[in-house]
């Protein structure tokens, strides 16, 4: 029951919230679900949420933990937070940048030294094709993801690669043949037998890590968590100082995640998300806390949709009452039009895609912008087609999943060079370094990994014996110059590295010839400056290392038409949705037989895509693939088909 002068004390903020949003505000006492389905206002529930503990009812932001699934959400919710209390909010963010601080203040615990650095998905490719090659396991793509994808789902179940048997396989599964799956809106194949060999890759993978005193993005959390375990005073520590947790996206927990929870908790968790939007399972997400506190504790429904369009709101309803397990809802509709479904039909893929084009340009003929039009689609491969025809046709457009900025050349030897001052044991940044010196290459890299190897010393100090090597002056004054930076804290250590070392004569020197790619090499070495400032200290460096994790991909879809598989358009909205290709084995996406629980997941999506519609909603499908095989519309459409 909401008191009289707490409401008063609400309206007084001169903020509008509907019956439900303002329950989920007021309540402060004990364990609290909030589902939120799409567009029922949740950040701004959850945002005063957090000014009411603060203004109303005397928690300090230092007391408040608020974590989100993506950097840009977190960002958002500082902004408004800040703008409703005057005062920045410490802990809110995603849980890797929160809990990273907490990894790095006590890491000595777990970890040879505080000093690790973080490794990028390029750099996790490389170590495990490195893995890979020394157990004669072929290094393609598919081999690699598929490799990947079980490392990750292995720390995200809580699953130490200690504990696993090296001679053990994942299954006893002795047929031959090839395994087909959808990998990150990709779809991939292996031959089954790599199965017996995931437990082995695993654990040499993790040792490659732990001897670099590396780590990747998942073990953030999964050290955390066993510092939590292990460390009874340091997790009271943090369960005694954070009196409110709020968790935003909760749908899309891991068991790490849950487990963290459940540790730090005291009848203070408030968890707010839709288990309908429950689609990265292959992530390791789980709806076990939502659908635990829909059992035993408080729970208050945000029903009101801002959104879309009526017909949309009916549609989405009769989707998740197609759903077999869920927790029951229904939306309720606001806006004042109904907006439109159209389901179209065509022969091929081709007819399909000139539909499609064609009715973006009839649309921006009308004068609607083109930020307000996307095309959403199950796998990527459907995208790059539909992105070709709009480029042909004069139609800027963002394909999502272009090359990252931190992923290109310069900012990745700038970044290795940062790490390798941090962390002198780094294989991998050691070797991007070093080949960057004049006539020095990979083989004489690993002849001086096999020096450090042998004297149990970091990389940079074994450069100090290259008399091992016998090597030329010139090589060595090369070798004394990459010392002399590396040791530097004379000044700021990015001038260091592109002046001194010689990294800007380097790219002259390399795309001598490329003045238009120098340039832009330049250019995003400009950026990076920027994002950088003056650190030369190595404490100042690791900080800013760490910041890296919540700096959002830099997607340029400014006055463009969005081009995105359904996985990425989630928490996004648009005036006019095309869903293309909606056919089935493409959505649902299955192989051979679509069972229950892999139906409910394809159905999550299935809501994530048509509830991303404000007016208009075109779902499209063809009959016959390019070699004649005849194709049938999704099952899912006959949902769309049922009336109110």
């Amino acid at each position: 029951m909401i008191s009289s002068d707490k409401l008063s004390a609400q309206k007084s903020i001169g903020f509008p919230l509907n019956n439900e949003q303002m329950k989920a505000v007021q309540f402060v006492d004990g364990n609290l679900l909030i589902i939120a389905s799409a567009g029922t206002g949740k950040t701004t529930t959850i945002v005063e949420r957090y000014v009411n503990l603060v203004k109303n009812n005397g928690y300090k932001p230092s007391e408040i933990l608020m974590t989100t699934f993506t950097n840009k959400a977190a960002k958002d919710m500082i902004r408004k937070i800040f703008e409703r209390t005057g005062q920045a909010p410490p802990f809110v963010g995603t849980m890797h940048s929160l809990f990273l601080k907490i990894l790095r203040n006590h890491a000595k615990l777990i970890l040879p030294n505080s000093d690790f650095i973080i490794i990028d998905d390029s750099d996790k490719k490389k170590i495990l094709r490195e893995v890979l090659t020394k157990e004669h396991i072929d290094t393609k793509a598919d081999n690699l993801r598929y490799f990947l994808m079980w490392i990750s789902k292995f720390k995200n179940r809580a699953i130490l690669a200690e504990s696993l048997s090296i001679d053990a396989s994942l299954d006893d599964i002795k047929e031959q043949g090839i395994i087909e799956d959808m990998l990150d809106d990709e779809i991939i194949k292996v031959d089954r037998s790599l199965r017996k060999y995931v437990n082995k890759i695993y654990k040499k993978y993790e040792e490659s890590l732990r001897k670099n005193n590396q780590i990747d993005l998942d073990d953030i959390l999964l050290l955390t968590l066993r510092i939590f375990q292990n460390n009874q005073e340091i997790k009271e520590f943090y369960s005694n100082k954070f009196k409110a947790i709020m968790v935003d996206e909760a749908q899309d927990l891991n068991i790490v995640q849950i487990r963290i929870l459940n540790l730090l908790q005291r009848d203070n968790l408030c968890l707010i998300g839709d288990d309908c939007q429950n689609i990265y399972e292959w992530r390791g997400s789980s709806n076990e806390l939502v659908f635990d506190f829909n059992e035993h504790q408080n729970k208050i429904f945000l029903k009101d949709n801002y959104r879309s369009g009526k017909k949309i709101i009916s549609a989405i309803n009769n989707i998740i009452n197609s759903m077999s397990s869920k927790i029951d809802k229904q939306l309720n509709g606001t806006k004042s039009y109904n907006g439109e479904i159209i389901i179209q039909s065509f022969f091929n893929f081709d007819e399909e895609t000139d539909f499609i084009v064609d009715s973006i340009k009839k649309l921006l003929k009308k004068g609607t912008s083109k930020e307000e039009i996307a095309v959403l689609f199950r796998t990527n491969r459907i995208g790059k087609v539909i992105e070709r025809e709009l480029r042909r046709n004069k139609i800027p457009c963002h394909l999502s999943k272009s090359k990252d900025f931190f992923e290109r050349e310069e900012i990745k030897d700038i970044i290795s060079f940062l790490k390798l001052k941090i962390n002198p044991y780094s294989a991998i940044d050691f070797e991007r370094v070093l080949v960057l010196l004049k006539g020095i290459g990979m083989v004489k890299a690993k002849k001086f990994e096999e020096i450090a190897k042998k004297h149990e010393c970091s990389y940079i100090e074994a450069l100090n014996l290259h008399g091992e090597l016998r090597m030329s002056e010139a090589y060595i004054r090369e070798l004394n110059k990459l010392k002399s930076v590396i040791n530097s804290s004379s000044k700021n250590a990015l001038v260091i590295f592109l002046r001194d070392f010689g990294y800007i004569n380097y790219l002259k020197n390399k795309y001598h010839d490329d003045s238009e790619k120098l340039n832009d090499k330049f250019e995003n070495i400009k950026v990076f400056e920027e994002l950088f400032g003056e650190e030369s200290a190595k404490e100042e460096i690791k900080v800013f290392l760490d910041g890296l994790i919540e700096l959002e991909k830099r997607e340029k879809t400014r006055d463009k038409v969005t081009l995105s598989t359904i996985h990425s358009a989630k928490g996004l909205e648009w005036e006019n949705v095309f869903l293309a290709s909606c056919n089935e084995k493409t959505l649902p996406f299955y192989i051979q037989n679509l069972e229950k629980i892999k139906r409910d997941s394809e159905l999550r999506l299935f809501y994530v895509a048509v509830s991303r519609a404000k007016s208009s909603l075109v779902i499209t499908h063809y009959d016959e693939t390019d070699w004649g095989a005849e194709l049938e519309r999704s099952q899912f459409l006959e949902i769309l088909d049922r009336e109110e």
